[in-house]
């Protein structure tokens, strides 16, 4: 059952994944200040975070192939609907694609 939930909870960042997901940053960023009961340092942080990420992937996103846009809005979201793991994703899949590496036996 739990198993299903994340799934269906996937579906919107699935089926968005050529427009940049929409995450409820404020929930978001209050489930990471409760980790420090409830600060409100730690709340600011995160949404300043999230708000030069959240920017970042609007100016870029576009340019993003499919694959990599559509791997990280799922990531995104499993992740408590996160765009600064997004961002991360991006860059480090982009990064990661120009230079693939080989295995040898």
């Amino acid at each position: 059952m739990n198993k299903m939930i994340v799934l269906l909870a996937l579906l919107p960042a699935v089926s968005m994944a050529q427009e940049l997901p929409r995450f409820d940053v404020d929930k978001y960023c209050e489930s990471i200040s409760q980790i420090g009961g409830g600060s409100h340092s730690l709340f600011n942080t995160c949404i300043g975070l999230e708000q030069g990420a959240y920017d970042n992937l609007t100016a870029s996103w576009g340019g993003v192939s499919a694959r990599i846009r559509r791997h990280c809005a799922e990531l995104g979201a499993v992740g408590g609907g996160t765009y600064q793991m997004v961002e991360t994703c991006v860059r480090m899949e982009q990064e990661a694609a120009g230079g693939r590496k080989t295995f040898k036996p």
